[in-house]
């Protein structure tokens, strides 16, 4: 069943303030009415980390690179390292107790 938004609010900002709102939900990579209503609705919302995204791609490479020269126990540590900085990239601030609720919807 999908929802239906059929309701309008409108809000008086700045020119500042537009480009700052509109800059942030790009960095959350939502729109800017989906970025609005979650801030509004006192969702947790959270920038998409492109530096850190890049250097866990990077170390995804080196272990693709490295794994055919390595023992069965660097290799497990290795995946282990990684996932825990991919869940770190992806959960709100940094926790890592395995949980999903602070993740952005």
């Amino acid at each position: 069943m999908q929802r239906t938004r059929e309701y309008p609010i409108q809000i008086r900002v700045t020119e500042s303030e537009k480009r700052r709102l509109q800059r942030n939900a790009r960095a959350c990579r939502m729109s800017l009415s989906a970025y609005m209503r979650a801030v509004g609705l006192g969702k947790n919302v959270q920038s998409f980390p492109a530096d850190e995204v890049h250097t866990l791609y990077r170390n995804f490479c080196q272990l693709r690179d490295e794994y055919p020269h390595q023992d069965l126990d660097w290799i497990e540590q290795r995946f282990e390292d990684l996932t825990k900085q991919f869940y770190r990239v992806c959960a709100a601030g940094g926790n890592d107790d395995g949980s999903h609720e602070d993740l952005a919807d």
